[in-house]
């Protein structure tokens, strides 16, 4: 009787098992790293949002976000399968993708570029005509230097109107802090506000986008096999972050707050809070100002490509959009 009892029971556990293992297969979650464009900041909080609110688990995705060191990195990372997708700089990604890379962006979250010249407000430096004799810090190589090129031209500055000191987007934030520069060029979110919290004084920006001068920048990139083998995974996943973003749109501190639960020492909350305050602005420009969140406008695409191949002198036939951008999973 013991022994019948328990080759039943047995039996009864085998079977539990197999109904188990049958379960966890079929609520397996697909697996998705994304390296993020620069170390973490309140600028990437809403990836964070969308984990700690279950938007990635609920469209059946175990989400791995990485920090990065650069747009350039991360997209090389996308090309080179270290990484399935990246955050990272269109302009870089366009300039990598038309040496032949192969990866694409597939939606566009900062249609606006905030790239100014940034400063402090004591400088007086209002109009691009203030530049001039003044002191500019550049970063070469870095996406905001080649928008400087594009905003010379623009406003009718030549490099003999002042003086220019390089080093990397770092070095430019401690140049105007410590007085070296008057101006440098980066974006009117981090720079300015690191800017204003080491000097205690307040700091002005003067936008490019406000002068014309604009390219779409941080983005969604995908490599094209991910795109053509992994379609649905892609759409989740778009679909997950758009409802992230909005949400961030709405509370940035809930976005901060679900930062800081998942990475404690990533730093300040305030700091960041303020840095994703100051960057939803640039998620859409005037044509797309009623727009769901990564709709971005045809002629903003257009127009950023060919301006990318122009000032990168790119060969004129790079400039093809849908060779760098599809909008098929923009939900």
């Amino acid at each position: 009787m013991k022994s019948r009892r328990l080759s039943r029971m047995a039996s009864a556990l085998s079977i539990a098992a197999i109904c188990c293992c049958g379960s966890t297969a079929s609520y397996a979650k697909d697996s998705l790293t994304m390296m993020l464009n620069y170390t973490v900041n309140g600028a990437v909080a809403p990836f964070y949002l969308g984990k700690v609110k279950g938007y990635y688990d609920a469209e059946g995705i175990d989400l791995k976000l990485m920090e990065g060191h650069g747009s350039g990195p991360t997209v090389q990372a996308v090309a080179t399968h270290n990484v399935d997708i990246g955050y990272a700089d269109f302009s870089t990604m366009v300039k990598v993708a038309a040496m032949g890379a192969p990866v694409k962006a597939i939606g566009v979250l900062m249609q606006e570029n905030p790239t100014s010249v940034v400063g402090l407000a004591e400088k007086n430096i209002k109009t691009p005509q203030d530049i001039k004799g003044k002191t500019v810090a550049v970063a070469p190589g870095d996406a905001s230097s080649q928008l400087w090129t594009m905003f010379m031209n623009k406003v009718g500055l030549k490099d003999s109107d002042f003086k220019t000191i390089t080093g990397n987007p770092q070095t430019t934030i401690n140049a105007v802090i410590t007085g070296q520069a008057d101006l440098l060029v980066g974006f009117a979110t981090i720079p300015l506000i690191s800017v204003e919290q080491a000097t205690k004084k307040p700091a002005r920006a003067i936008l490019f986008a406000d002068y014309k001068v604009n390219v779409a920048t941080l983005s969604i990139i995908a490599r094209d096999d991910m795109i053509r083998d992994n379609a649905d995974l892609l759409k989740r996943f778009m679909r997950a972050t758009a409802k992230a973003v909005n949400d961030s749109e709405k509370d940035p501190a809930a976005a901060v707050d679900a930062l800081l639960k998942t990475l404690p020492a990533a730093g300040s909350r305030d700091t960041m809070i303020r840095t994703l305050k100051a960057t939803i602005p640039f998620y859409r420009t005037p044509e797309t100002e009623q727009a769901p969140i990564f709709h971005v406008s045809t002629k903003n695409i257009d127009d950023s490509v060919a301006a990318i191949v122009q000032y990168s002198k790119l060969d004129p036939s790079a400039n093809v959009p849908a060779k760098y951008y599809t909008g098929a999973f923009v939900p």
